[in-house]
């Protein structure tokens, strides 16, 4: 049974939007730390369109992107399921009272006590893209179910940034039909394919290619003797940001597996789908100074949440995210400007050399699809800890969320001036 603190939700009149709702924060608690509101109607909203648009393929929400308790709680009760790569995820999910027979532990390289403790616990799914780690398995846990995960790589300029396949999966041909083989002669259960474009995927025809890829492996493990192959893992990197949709890549998947056996089960590994724009960040601006560049001015800006406590992606230079102010700026005019985070770190900078207008001390800047990997991939560096996550929902959705989670429970409204 899956537990829910409902008073820990604060439930919102539709009328008032994101920005009334962080005022209200900000006001009602004397605010001073960055934070994060949640959205839960958009994790309903996205996996119920995920369902319209791709019936067959079964999500597990990749809790690495963001690994906040009520996301997984709310995804649980909607009948999701979950990626984990490690006994510390497989644990957050167990604690939360999910059954284990809805995870796929999908690390291609596990330690031995993770492999030991997926078979404590019942994970039998997992992945494999190499030959030591099926000679590993069959020591430790030869009853697991395997899913060989080969390399299938999106031809997007993007995948120079996140390109997964440098680090995980065998090659298609040769090097996969020896794993098969080698799998078969160790006496293991191979349990399906698996391949991951790479995050987030901008050609999506990627998936494609990996679909046709997995038919002839299952057409090879049948010919060797493997006639009961269950599983296709299509992996992650589905976009989520707001106003992006999944009409076109859901149209592409759906061509591509019409013709699958349908005894064989579709999944996929989504994660910044789901939260990317459910989260919406709102940082103090606590320190200015105005310095002198050649003939103008620069505007050097100070908040209170940074590269090691929310905007990792802009660490890595794969997200330029620009801020809105909470409340009016100074002025419209714009200057060059650059914007640190909190820590002593020069490294800890959001946006560099940028036309912003003036900001002033005690502002509040916003930042929108703030939901993937920010909240996951965190630090305490120089003491700064991760903003706090502010859960919400609307009073329309209220009761559809209730429902959802079997509760039956009186709300408490807010009304706001």
């Amino acid at each position: 049974m899956i537990s829910f603190n409902v008073n820990e939700i604060q439930i919102y009149e539709d009328k008032f939007k994101d920005y009334d709702i962080l005022k209200n924060v900000i006001t009602t608690r004397d605010q001073e730390d960055a934070f994060y509101i949640l959205d839960l109607g958009i994790i309903m909203k996205q996996h119920r369109e995920w369902i319209k648009q791709m019936p067959r393929i079964v999500p597990y929400y990749a809790i690495k992107c963001n690994p906040n308790p009520t996301v997984i709680k709310v995804l649980a009760a909607m009948n999701a399921n979950f990626d984990c790569a490690s006994k510390q995820e497989i644990q957050q999910i167990i604690q939360l009272g999910i059954s284990t027979d809805r995870i796929i532990f999908a690390n291609p390289t596990k330690c031995p006590s993770h492999i030991k403790f997926a078979k404590s616990v019942g994970v039998k799914k997992m992945t494999v893209d190499g030959k030591l780690e099926l000679f590993k398995i069959k020591k430790l846990f030869p009853e697991a179910k395997i899913v060989i995960r080969f390399r299938c790589d999106s031809n997007s300029s993007f995948a120079k940034y996140i390109n997964l396949g440098i680090k995980y999966g065998c090659e298609p041909g040769d090097e996969a039909k020896e794993l098969i083989q080698l799998a078969k002669d160790l006496d293991l259960i191979l349990y399906g394919f698996s391949f991951h474009v790479g995050s987030p995927c901008k050609e999506f025809n990627a998936y494609k290619r990996g679909i046709e890829i997995c038919k002839d492996l299952i057409t090879f493990a049948k010919s060797i003797g493997y006639e009961d192959i269950k599983l296709i893992d299509i992996g992650g990197g589905f976009p989520g940001e707001i106003g992006i949709e999944i009409e076109e890549i859901s149209y592409i998947i759906n061509d591509a597996i019409k013709e699958i056996d349908p005894t064989i089960e579709i999944i996929s590994e989504p994660g910044r789908y789901y939260v990317a724009s459910a989260f919406t960040l709102a940082s103090y601006l606590h320190s200015k100074k105005t310095i002198s560049n050649g003939n103008s001015l620069k505007q050097m800006y100070y908040i209170n949440c940074g590269v090691y406590t929310g905007f990792i992606e802009e660490l890595f230079n794969l997200k330029s995210r620009h801020p809105n102010s909470l409340f009016n700026p100074i002025s419209n005019k714009k200057f060059s400007s650059t914007l640190w985070g909190p820590t002593l770190d020069s490294f800890d900078c959001i946006v560099k050399d940028v036309l912003l207008p003036e900001y002033e001390i005690g502002d509040w800047l916003v930042w929108s699809n703030m939901g993937a990997y920010g909240t996951s991939i965190v630090s305490k560096f120089n003491g700064f800890m991760p903003p706090e996550v502010l859960p919400f929902i609307r009073k329309s959705q209220w009761q559809d969320f209730c429902a959802i989670i079997g509760r039956n429970v009186n709300c408490h409204l807010f009304e706001l001036e």
